[in-house]
């Protein structure tokens, strides 16, 4: 099975997101107080760290030639995705983390989706994937919003 090294430097940074999203909001659940949000947050640390794996094992799987020591450096360079503008005020800060993580991701997969990918199993286990995270992110954000509401 013959994929470019393009789309494989693009998993790399999937991969390289999804762990550092795993990270970033497991630090950030851990100073939020409320309980369902903080869940919520843990949740979407376990659905990052877990979309890591299972693409790592897929990869490996189908004998794509995917190693991520050699290849980690070129994941280093972020790319540049617009900010959301940040609004002080209550909860401000978590959306504005919320949505710079989406979309990031969110991005990232959608460069790989939007190639050709030999193998149709890893696309639709990438939808499913690129899914569950939209509605992971989306739930976030009703429960940092809901808590301010009175």
């Amino acid at each position: 099975m013959e994929i470019s090294s393009k789309i494989i430097d693009k998993f790399c940074g999937l991969l390289h997101f999804l762990n550092l999203s795993k990270n970033e909001f497991e630090m950030v659940a851990d100073e939020i107080e409320d309980c369902n949000l903080r869940t919520a947050l843990h949740g979407l640390s376990l659905e990052s760290n877990q979309c890591a794996d299972e693409l790592t094992s897929q990869l490996k799987t189908l004998g794509i030639p995917f190693k991520i020591p050699q290849t980690f450096e070129l994941c280093m360079a972020e790319p540049v995705v617009p900010a959301a503008e940040y609004i002080p005020g209550r909860g401000n800060e978590l959306m504005n983390i919320c949505s710079n993580s989406e979309n990031t991701i969110t991005n990232a997969y959608s460069e790989i989706l939007s190639d050709y990918l030999p193998v149709n199993s890893l696309r639709e286990m990438m939808m499913y994937q690129l899914n569950a995270l939209k509605y992971a992110f989306m739930k976030i954000k009703t429960l940092n919003n809901a808590r301010f509401a009175h």
